[in-house]
């Protein structure tokens, strides 16, 4: 019986490890005291954190290297400022702020961005057929 119960602990123990494993599509982190932004690859979704537990999820668009954000559920939030829609990616000074006048401002901490084209643009070269 204590077999069957170890087996049976074992089972529950691996399946919550990839159930609650984190995202591993992270193209960009940014973190500051309070605050974190995170970009991930699939979906292009990204989480945001204001002010230390307001966390806000959604998709991103990129442009260069200003980030366009579309949010949703805001509504139930409690959080009443109003949240950035457009960030900019400063690469000389490694930070990452909003646009809009809103204090939202992050030290970039990863950035897969290059990586993530090249490895696109590789990809089609080697699927182009030969002329």
């Amino acid at each position: 019986m204590k077999r069957v119960w170890n087996i049976l602990f074992f089972a529950f123990f691996i399946s919550c490890l990839f159930l609650f494993k984190p995202r591993q599509d992270v193209v960009f982190t940014a973190i500051n005291e309070t605050q974190y932004i995170r970009m991930f690859e699939e979906g292009l979704d990204f989480e945001l954190c204001v002010e230390e537990n307001n966390i806000f999820t959604g998709t991103y668009a990129l442009s260069k290297d200003t980030v366009f954000l579309m949010y949703r559920n805001t509504r139930q939030s409690a959080y009443t400022r109003p949240l950035p829609k457009k960030l900019y990616i400063n690469k000389s000074t490694s930070n990452i702020k909003s646009t809009d006048d809103l204090s939202f401002s992050a030290e970039i901490h990863v950035d897969m961005r290059q990586k993530l084209h090249e490895g696109q643009n590789a990809s089609i070269l080697a699927v182009a057929p030969d002329r």
